[in-house]
């Protein structure tokens, strides 16, 4: 199992990014800064960008960020295969609606 990276320099923020730099993360890689869920959103030689869920109020530039190794994933049933959502999770493929 690989040892999480730790980083506790952030060196810019907005009200829903942040950036520091980093060595070995890829695109889409989840972590948490400060404790908030934040997802690899761009890389550009070691300066990566974090979108914060939830966004950066309170945060401080020397919260510590751990890059936990994997993209989101979303386990589904077989019902969900081969179906088109819109962007509130509505089917958009004439299929049957969902179940639970």
């Amino acid at each position: 199992m690989e040892i999480p990276k730790h980083y506790t320099e952030i060196k810019n923020m907005t009200k829903a990014t942040c950036t520091l730099e980093a060595d070995g993360v890829g695109n889409e890689e989840l972590a948490l800064v400060g404790g908030r869920l934040a997802q690899v959103v761009k890389i550009i030689d070691r300066e990566v960008t974090l979108q914060v869920f939830g966004g950066t109020e309170g945060l401080f530039t020397d919260a510590e960020t751990v890059f936990l190794g994997k993209a989101p994933t979303l386990k589904v049933g077989d019902d969900l295969i081969g179906r088109f959502f819109n962007g509130y999770g509505e089917p958009i493929d004439d299929g049957p609606e969902l179940m639970g």
